[in-house]
């Protein structure tokens, strides 16, 4: 669930307002996908996707992006933190401030 919308401050400031709601399972996922750089998002997604995952804010499953990608095979795990995350791709753990390319 999300809300998008817009403040607007005195004088002729406005900002955009994103709020967005994920049900517990998928939040470990949403906080990797919204606390790095485009650029470490976008390499960890491609990361993922050439060992046959597509990886979003909302979760991962198996799935061959390309056709050269190879296909996931083994069980997904159900990840409650971003190291869980980071494990199950078989990548050292970075904190947020370690994922700023």
């Amino acid at each position: 669930m999300s809300y998008m919308g817009i403040c607007a401050f005195e004088g002729p400031t406005h900002h955009r307002i994103d709020i967005k709601y994920y049900p517990t399972l998928e939040y470990p996922y949403a906080l990797l996908y919204f606390t790095g750089s485009d650029m470490f998002n976008r390499s960890m997604r491609l990361y993922a996707s050439k060992i046959g995952i597509q990886l979003g804010d909302h979760g991962a499953v198996a799935r061959r992006k390309h056709q050269n990608d190879a296909l996931w095979e083994k069980p997904i795990p159900q990840c409650l933190t971003e190291e869980e995350i980071f494990g199950f791709l078989g990548l050292d753990f970075k904190t947020p401030k370690e994922r700023d390319l």
